[in-house]
């Protein structure tokens, strides 16, 4: 039984990380297109 309930609690954990590490790469994805939509502009450093 506690071998459940740790795996839950560590699976879960797992879960929460790898959702947020999606959601963080989807945001990246969408700045991208951005990024090359505003190609033309200079850059500034």
């Amino acid at each position: 039984m506690i071998g459940f309930l740790i795996g839950t609690l560590l699976g879960g954990a797992a879960g929460v990380a790898t959702m947020c590490m999606c959601s963080v790469a989807a945001e990246a994805d969408r700045h991208l297109e951005e990024k090359d939509d505003n190609e033309a502009e200079p850059r500034k450093l």
